[in-house]
C-alpha cells in the first residue's frame, strides 16, 4: 500500500507543478500577449516544422478543437501561417512566420531564465534521476495516444 501512496503523491506532485509551470509561464508572457498554450504550440512548429492541427494535437495529448482554438488566435496575431496539404486538402498544414519565429526566440530567452532560476539549487544527480523518471513515467504504455488508463490518473 505505501508503494501505491508514494506513486500516487508523486502524479500529485506533478499535476501541481505543471499547473505552477504553466502559471509562470502565463505570467512571464503576459506583455507579449501570447499563453502557455500558445508558447507550447509555437513550440512544436520551431524552427520550420509543418505540421496539421490533428497533428499539433496529437503531439500535445490535448483535443483537436483546444488546439484549433490556439492556433486560430495565433494566425491572427500573424505568428502562424497555413500552406496548402498536398495529403489533406481540408487540413492545412501550419508552419511559423518570421513573427511567430522572433517571437519564439523571445520566448525562449525567457524560458531559459526562468529554468536556471528554478534548477539553481538542484543538484546534477537529482537533475539526471528525475528526467530518467519522468521519461520513463511517459514513455509507459498506458500514457500513450488511445490507450484506456485504468482509473483516473
Amino acid at each position: 500500500m505505501q508503494q501505491f501512496d508514494d506513486a500516487y503523491h508523486i502524479v500529485w506532485l506533478i499535476r501541481r507543478l505543471f499547473r505552477a509551470l504553466a502559471q509562470k509561464s502565463d505570467d512571464s508572457l503576459r506583455d507579449l500577449g501570447v499563453s502557455a498554450a500558445d508558447r507550447a504550440v509555437l513550440e512544436f512548429l520551431k524552427p520550420d516544422q509543418k505540421l496539421t492541427v490533428p497533428e499539433i494535437a496529437e503531439r500535445y495529448q490535448v483535443s483537436r478543437q483546444h488546439v484549433q482554438v490556439t492556433v486560430n488566435g495565433l494566425l491572427g496575431a500573424g505568428l502562424l501561417t497555413t500552406e496548402t496539404n498536398p495529403k489533406h486538402k481540408r487540413s492545412p498544414l501550419i508552419t511559423l512566420t518570421a513573427s511567430g519565429k522572433r517571437m519564439f526566440r523571445t520566448i525562449k530567452v525567457r524560458d531559459t531564465r526562468v529554468v536556471k532560476e528554478l534548477f539553481l539549487d538542484v543538484s546534477e544527480k537529482d537533475r539526471r534521476i528525475t528526467q530518467q523518471t519522468l521519461q520513463t513515467l511517459l514513455d509507459h504504455p498506458a500514457l500513450r495516444p488511445g490507450q484506456k488508463p485504468e482509473g483516473n490518473v
